[in-house]
């Protein structure tokens, strides 16, 4: 999500010390999977809700850099894990809750949705804990995980640096405990981010589809489909049939779209694509399990603020007017329940500064898509 993107000097200015560095963070990541593979004790960082029989969302709890959420499919031998989080270190938590919330069974497979940093710079972590399993993805989301991924972490752990520091002068001035603690956490968050993806390499999908991928097992059918463009280039998402879900990763989720990578004409059409298959029950890439009807509002908004930003730029206006005047309030697709629903579930899933409002955060997120359609209505 925009909200966090992040973007070494970190080789460089260890020096000598960069062999003993990766080695001690070798260390530590061999004992993170050696926790997850035992009763050993992980922190909690997700909350896992059944949607149906063999079918469950792992919803990411707030941290200062989010992970996103998971959707499990219990197989009849093995699981199916779709998207993989921030960093290798979240997947060993969750693989850990999985053994003692959901199932035994081993990953046979792992999703990646998409190839934003926080659903598939976890990669690796399935690869030392479940080796035998096949990433799948989109062609368009392994290109762009070749293309992307690494120079986006470049970016990201040198902008995590530079706020580190930033954090650390408004720790050291908070005032308040709330605002204390606040920044104590981001303070250890980045810091541990740091230490954990230093070496990142990204870990690419071994099989990949450009239109469908069904597998066929004793427990029920998964299909994995592609079906537009959207969010990215490559969005994938996992449907079962038999349980009337689908995973939707951040093509269809609980919270407003993020359109810095998106395609804003084409989204739309590529919601109302999956409408072909049947089904009740969303676990979506953030936010809480939705019923069908998510699919229909999100279309509407993305619908509603293409028209209104098209308009808006043929009579000459730029993006501040625009921000200016679309204010949810202003906005039909918002009304009936629908940004307030928005709002609330962004302020549960975001780690936000104390006194932070729903509303506030849902004018904020309105504000962005505006900008990011503005700048990518024409993307082709």
């Amino acid at each position: 999500m925009r909200r966090f993107t992040r973007r070494g000097f970190l080789r460089s200015t260890l020096g000598g010390s960069w062999t003993s560095a990766a080695l001690i963070e070798q260390a530590i990541f061999r004992a993170t999977a050696a926790r997850a593979q035992s009763a050993g004790p992980q922190p909690r960082l997700f909350d896992i809700h059944k949607a149906a029989e063999g079918v469950y969302l792992a919803q990411a709890r707030p941290v200062p850099l989010l992970n996103c959420n998971a959707a499990i499919f219990e197989n009849s031998t093995g699981l199916l894990v779709v998207d993989t989080h921030s960093k290798p270190s979240a997947v060993a938590a969750l693989v850990a809750q999985i053994r003692k919330e959901i199932s035994p069974k081993p990953v046979r497979y792992v999703v990646n949705s998409h190839f934003h940093w926080d659903h598939a710079q976890g990669n690796g972590g399935y690869r030392k804990l479940a080796p035998d399993a096949d990433v799948i993805a989109s062609e368009a989301t392994r290109r762009l995980l070749q293309q992307e991924a690494g120079v986006r972490m470049r970016q990201s752990l040198e902008s995590t640096a530079t706020s580190l520091e930033e954090n650390k002068r408004k720790l050291a001035a908070a005032k308040t405990p709330e605002d204390k603690q606040y920044y104590q956490q981001w303070v250890a968050g980045q810091q541990s981010f740091l230490s954990e993806m230093k070496d990142y390499r990204p870990d690419l999908p071994d099989i990949t589809l450009t239109r469908d991928l069904v597998i066929h097992d004793k427990a029920h059918t998964l299909h994995l489909a592609f079906r537009g463009r959207g969010h990215t280039a490559g969005d994938v998402v996992v449907w079962c049939p038999e349980k009337r879900a689908i995973a939707g990763g951040d093509l269809l989720h609980g919270w407003t779209p993020y359109l810095g990578d998106g395609y804003p004409r084409e989204w739309p059409s590529t919601l109302i694509a999956l409408s072909e298959f049947e089904f009740d029950h969303i676990l979506g890439g953030h936010g809480a399990i939705e019923k069908r009807e998510r699919l229909y509002r999100m279309r509407d908004y993305i619908e509603e603020l293409n028209w209104e930003v098209e308009n808006g730029k043929r009579a000459g206006k730029s993006v501040s007017d625009l921000q200016r005047q679309l204010t949810p309030d202003k906005l039909k697709s918002l009304r009936d329940g629908y940004g307030a629903s928005l709002g609330a579930s962004q302020r549960q899933g975001f780690f936000v500064a104390p006194g932070t409002t729903p509303e506030s955060m849902l004018a904020d997120s309105v504000r962005t898509n505006i900008a990011d359609i503005f700048t990518n209505l024409d993307r082709t």
